[in-house]
């Protein structure tokens, strides 16, 4: 009805609950779903605020693209991330995805992603030394765009595992989700056209800013 602004905070829980004559609890729901939508977006510390136009990182499960991209698509700016490399033994997931001894060490890239509104998502990314020379000194924006400018090596396809991560999750709580927000969890597997593993990553997301659809036929 025009009677909250655009980029204004939206009153209290306990005075909208009141205000609209329901409890609490439906008052939550409700700005669960207006979240979902995109309408409203939740900052840590401070509070829910309605956004200026509808936002929301929406992604067709079906096509494979970086972060970066999916990001830019949107319309979101985003603002310099958090990095943080690392050599590492890696967990054992990781070790029989790139069929290696489980003491054998990899490089681990760690990053959040930053807008206007918060944290956007907490990443792993994990790659074989061999691919990694000097990539410590220069931290890339994109590990699919390194791979391909400096190693040669494209990124053709990838298994994406969905997940709800558990709340004591150490990257989930890199995430800094403002209350009532979740996390979608993506488990990802990445390979060269010839079949070739090539990047491991764990990729958490606000479930509160992107959307995932895919499109299904009935054989």
């Amino acid at each position: 009805a025009g009677e909250f602004a655009p980029g204004s905070k939206i009153p209290s829980e306990v005075h909208m609950a009141e205000r609209l004559g329901v409890s609490r609890e439906t008052w939550r729901k409700t700005l669960d779903l207006l979240r979902s939508d995109g309408l409203l977006v939740s900052k840590h510390g401070s509070g829910t605020y309605l956004l200026e136009k509808p936002r929301r990182i929406a992604n067709d499960l079906a096509q494979l693209q970086s972060m970066s991209k999916m990001i830019a698509a949107a319309g979101i700016q985003e603002k310099e991330s958090e990095m943080v490399c690392r050599i590492d033994t890696a967990p054992p997931e990781v070790s029989r995805f790139f069929e290696t001894p489980e003491e054998e060490k990899f490089f681990i890239l760690q990053r959040i992603r930053h807008a206007d509104f918060g944290i956007i998502s907490a990443s792993l990314g994990y790659l074989p030394q061999k691919y990694t020379k000097g990539l410590a000194e220069h931290l890339p924006p994109s590990l699919f765009a390194y791979l391909e400018e400096t190693q040669g090596l494209r990124i053709s396809r990838a298994l994406t595992e969905l997940f709800i991560p558990d709340k004591a999750d150490p990257l989930r709580v890199l995430l800094q989700l403002p209350e009532g927000c979740d996390a979608f969890g993506f488990r990802q597997y990445h390979y060269d056209s010839r079949g070739n593993p090539l990047l491991y990553s764990l990729d958490y997301l606000r479930s509160d800013l992107f959307h995932f659809t895919i499109l299904r036929n009935r054989p």
